[in-house]
């Protein structure tokens, strides 16, 4: 019921009024319904979780799913399923919107290039064949952007186009592909159509990854430092009757100081436990690491021991100490500058991030052997 056209214009009330019924005070309540159902539709229910706690339930909320999951990407990746045409009034279906930048029809009126499913959005039904809706839409290529009741859902070949677009262009952000979704099927950008393509992608990794390590199970390449020792055609493989070489693999270091985390004893907050783990077999755990925490002490020690029996400065060292005696000039004007940049001062301001960076390894063709975190430590 139209509430605004059942009441009379202003300054018009008295034309419908009787000395004999009571409309003005039917006016009143009804001005007064009018008003609360005003109030109704701009009201907003106020959600009391932080980010957090958000992350919290999304990921949980995906972990009884996962193994499903992969069985159905496998069988749509071999059997190509193509969903049955349904009727949406049939028993035990349901319809849902499918986000798709591939179409097999082309468009007469545009360019070749250019098909009808990129320029509109689809709805497609399909019948219940497990009790998660996404494992049915899995079946069929899709994933959708919530666990228990999605209303959207995207496909595994455009999840799969951003992933490979990202590894070779990692400016791409998740924001700007939804960005250009929208502009393919003319809708207007909104952040939550972004926080959906997230949900969606990071199920689509969690499944890949998840299927890649019951590969590497079934080949044997899940024992420990495999990758490691396997990287390198050129350094890690010998042929039939090749020389020994005095070097077989020369490997470089380095660190940088980008990815930063603050330690949670120095900001407000309780850390929440994530059970996803994007790492790979060749990222080294704390625990791992923390094995070898006395190695570079004690390895200081010793050469502190012998630069002292041997009073032999390595001529490698970058580190210049300063000249004793005053009326002698500097030898560099770069002394000061070194001296200000030297490991301990730089030790003050690593002490409130829990991990400062990241160090890798790799040989001298670029294959990445090790990374792991510098956890309450500067660049060793």
């Amino acid at each position: 019921m139209d509430l605004d056209a059942v009441l009379p214009p202003p300054g018009e009330e008295a034309h419908a009024l009787s000395h004999a019924g009571e409309e003005m005070s039917l006016y009143q309540e009804l001005d007064q319904l009018t008003n609360d159902h005003r109030k109704w539709s701009l009201c907003r229910c106020s959600d009391l979780r932080d980010r957090s706690q958000h992350i919290h339930d999304e990921v949980y909320s995906w972990l009884d799913q996962y193994d499903a999951l992969s069985e159905a990407l496998l069988a749509y990746l071999h059997d190509d399923l193509q969903p049955p045409v349904y009727d949406p009034n049939e028993p035990d279906t349901f319809s849902i919107e499918v986000v798709d930048i591939f179409c097999e029809c082309i468009c007469p009126r545009r360019s070749s290039f250019v098909s009808h499913n990129c320029i509109a959005r689809e709805v497609r039904t399909f019948k219940h064949e497990s009790p998660h809706l996404n494992v049915t839409l899995m079946h069929y290529g899709c994933i959708g952007c919530a666990a228990i009741r999605p209303s959207i859902a995207i496909t595994i070949r455009t999840l799969a186009v951003y992933q490979q677009t990202h590894r070779v262009c990692l400016r791409l952000s998740i924001h700007a592909e939804a960005k250009k979704i929208c502009h393919l099927h003319n809708v207007s950008y909104h952040r939550y159509l972004a926080t959906q393509y997230r949900i969606a992608y990071d199920v689509y990794l969690e499944v890949l990854q998840r299927i890649d390590m019951k590969i590497n199970t079934h080949l044997g390449h899940d024992a420990p430092h495999w990758r490691m020792r396997n990287s390198c055609p050129a350094c890690q493989y010998q042929l039939q009757d090749e020389p020994a070489l005095k070097f077989s693999v020369l490997c470089s270091f380095d660190g940088n100081n980008s990815a930063k985390l603050v330690d949670p004893v120095i900001h407000r907050g309780n850390e929440r436990p994530d059970p996803r783990s994007g790492l790979s077999s060749i990222w080294l755990t704390e625990e791992y690491v923390d094995g070898f925490k006395d190695e570079v002490q004690s390895a200081r020690t010793r050469q502190a021991k012998d630069n002292n029996r041997q009073h032999i400065q390595d001529p490698d060292d970058p580190w210049v100490d300063e000249l004793d005696s005053t009326d002698a000039e500097p030898s560099s004007v770069c002394v000061d500058r070194w001296r200000n940049a030297a490991p301990e001062s730089r030790k003050k301001m690593f002490a409130i991030f829990k991990k400062s960076s990241i160090f890798i390894t790799v040989c001298r063709h670029g294959f990445l052997l090790t990374i792991c975190d510098m956890v309450r430590s500067g660049e060793l």
